[in-house]
């Protein structure tokens, strides 16, 4: 994952044979990891708030900053990823997100909540939670002025799809961080250079795709 501001891409569907043979010709970046994110749920919640078991596994918070067209910058912060079981910290800042949104988590518990503790927890608050199972692999694409990082996700449950993923790259991949124009040009540019305006994929983020499962659609 990658602290700090950064911008995205990402959608939801599948791809060619064409996008897989280009794929498979980019600079690794991270093999592939095995996930299963329990994503929270309710209606005007602002925050990208799951739960992940595998690879980076803890309760995370990521925050939509900025949307320019089909492309989004999120923030997100090493304060702000919390291991199991929870302390009273991620208990406050997960009651205060879901505050935000009218659900009342109960006072911290007398016992450290794990993953399966804190999911009942918010159940019964009222939080749905939509539990996404995937397979993820990434490498990096050459841009204009850095490197883009291409993720793909397979998808098991609760729908059998792909998600292609940008996102930009600058963990020691490039002396200085990009400004936003820079780092978005470099977005659009991927967009163009993989042709991923041309596979069907549906652009959409998590948190589009998380209330359609939540609502029994699918994408």
């Amino acid at each position: 994952m990658a602290f700090g501001l950064h911008w995205e891409w990402r959608g939801f569907g599948a791809v060619s044979g064409r996008f897989a043979n280009q794929y498979g010709t980019l600079q690794d970046c991270f093999p592939e990891q095995e996930i299963e994110d329990s994503y929270l749920w309710v209606p005007r919640l602002a925050v990208n708030a799951k739960f992940r078991e595998g690879a980076e596994g803890g309760l995370k918070f990521k925050r939509i900053k900025n949307v320019d067209g089909p492309l989004e910058q999120w923030r997100e912060d090493r304060d702000e990823l919390f291991d199991f079981p929870l302390e009273p910290e991620a208990w406050d800042a997960l009651s205060k997100i879901l505050g935000a949104a009218k659900v009342r988590l109960p006072a911290y518990p007398t016992k450290k909540p794990n993953r399966d503790a804190a999911l009942e927890y918010l159940k019964k608050a009222g939080c749905k939670t939509v539990t996404v199972k995937k397979v993820r692999g990434a490498k990096l694409w050459q841009a204009p002025d850095g490197k883009v990082k291409v993720e793909w996700a397979c998808i098991s449950s609760p729908q059998a799809c792909v998600s292609i993923g940008l996102e930009t790259w600058d963990e020691g991949s490039q002396k200085a961080a990009l400004d936003d124009e820079s780092a978005k040009a470099d977005m659009r540019a991927a967009i163009k250079g993989l042709r991923l305006d041309t596979e069907p994929l549906r652009v959409l983020n998590y948190m589009q795709a998380v209330e359609k499962w939540a609502s029994g659609d699918k994408i």
